[in-house]
């Protein structure tokens, strides 16, 4: 029966092949070189990129989602909290249309909006 070796030992590596030991700071080099899977060289054998972009993608969604989510507060802040002007102003029969006050307020609606999608979207971030 063929004898199988355990997958994360220190019997492989340099200072174990020669039948030499170097301390405790060699035994955990050789330790998490044999577990993370590279080479005594140092030199990675190409499978573990993607770990490499793990952490870079998680903060950069993260700070996304935080930026997103404090631009949309604020959006929605100002959309919510400040007052829309009156757009007619007159009498049942003399009724004069303020074209300023329908822009303004047609802004505010857009802030509130922008605001939701913004949250929205720093939602979907954080919860990637």
């Amino acid at each position: 029966m063929p004898t199988r070796e355990p997958d994360c030992s220190c019997v492989r590596g340099p200072s174990m092949a020669q039948g030499k030991w170097y301390g405790v700071r060699s035994y955990l080099h050789l330790f998490y070189e044999d577990c993370t899977g590279a080479s005594p060289d140092g030199d990675r054998d190409g499978s573990s990129s993607h770990g490499a972009w793990a952490p870079l993608i998680w903060k950069a969604s993260l700070s996304t989602g935080t930026l997103f989510l404090l631009v949309g507060a604020v959006a929605l802040a100002t959309g919510s909290m400040v007052p829309p002007k009156l757009e007619g102003i007159g009498e049942e029969e003399f009724v004069v249309l303020d074209v300023q006050a329908v822009r303004y307020n047609h802004a505010l609606g857009t802030c509130r909006l922008v605001g939701l999608a913004l949250c929205a979207a720093a939602g979907v971030l954080g919860a990637i």
